[in-house]
């Protein structure tokens, strides 16, 4: 992450308040925590030398404090929804493998589903797009490839300031659970390109995405509204009041451990050594 200056006064970039800027975590600290044991995280990427982390990602220029409670109150809702349906892997206490009955793995694939009822859907939609909007309006380097154009921006803002969903077609969100205890890590948000294969017979699309991950649980932020023409991925959206389908897939066949294995390689093959150094280990 970026240095980050010790708070000072400015504008509250989702209230529009003056006052002493916060830190505000972009992604909650409950869901990026550091190894046990007080571990460090080894940062790598970016092509950059890997460096040691004790805390996740915070902006210490976003939000003074009106708009971090705004932020905080849909933190502190989502995180107790997510563990009480077992959606992030710390709330799964010995289980190393999803054991709820409402996940249905696929024969002889690595794939599931399971259908989660969330007691506030619209609200679980909000604190995801407040994480959204955090990504996108903070400077931190790591969070630079989630770049919204000005005027859905603004609209974002809003919503998340004043806590009204906008329609189903902006920014709709689904989600993809790993299903067997992986690796503890953070992955900052990225733009990728999706591919999406219709239910019924009919060619596979790609599909503009934004990417987060968070403590075994994938949120895509799906940047183009054509995408809600697919068939089957309305059940999917997240703020359905009659449930949100979820796809799952186990960490050691998610592009998630692909993905982070190829991140080692690359900073191991640039500055070889350097993981261990940072983890502590020289």
């Amino acid at each position: 992450m970026s240095s980050q200056q010790p708070s000072r006064d400015g504008t509250c970039q989702l209230t529009g308040k003056s006052g002493r800027f916060v830190r505000s975590h972009l992604i909650p600290r409950a869901l990026t925590k550091p190894p046990p044991n007080g571990a460090a995280f080894a940062q790598i990427g970016y092509g950059r030398r890997p460096t040691r982390r004790r805390d996740s990602w915070y902006d210490l220029g976003l939000v003074v404090r009106a708009g971090e409670d705004i932020l905080s109150d849909y933190d502190n809702w989502a995180i107790a929804e997510l563990r009480r349906l077992k959606l992030v892997w710390h709330s799964w206490g010995p289980m190393q493998t999803l054991a709820t009955l409402d996940h249905t793995n696929f024969a002889d694939s690595p794939w599931g589903i399971r259908k989660v009822q969330f007691s506030d859907p619209l609200r679980m939609r909000m604190f995801l797009l407040s994480l959204l909007w955090r990504a996108a309006a903070t400077s931190i380097d790591e969070f630079a490839e989630i770049d919204i154009a000005t005027s859905a921006m603004r609209r974002l803002r809003n919503s998340v300031r004043d806590g009204i969903p906008p329609p189903p077609d902006f920014f709709p969100a689904t989600l993809t659970q790993i299903s067997t205890l992986g690796l503890m890590h953070n992955l900052g948000p990225i733009a990728q390109i999706k591919r999406v294969q219709p239910l019924s017979r009919g060619t596979a699309s790609q599909e503009p995405i934004f990417r987060f991950y968070f403590d075994g649980l994938v949120v895509h932020f799906h940047r183009a509204p054509t995408m809600l023409t697919m068939d089957g991925i309305d059940p999917m959206l997240v703020g359905k009041s009659n449930g949100t389908v979820i796809s799952t897939v186990t960490f050691e066949n998610s592009w998630e451990l692909m993905n982070h294995l190829n991140c080692i390689a690359d900073s191991e093959h640039a500055y070889p050594g350097g993981i261990a150094r940072a983890e502590g280990g020289d």
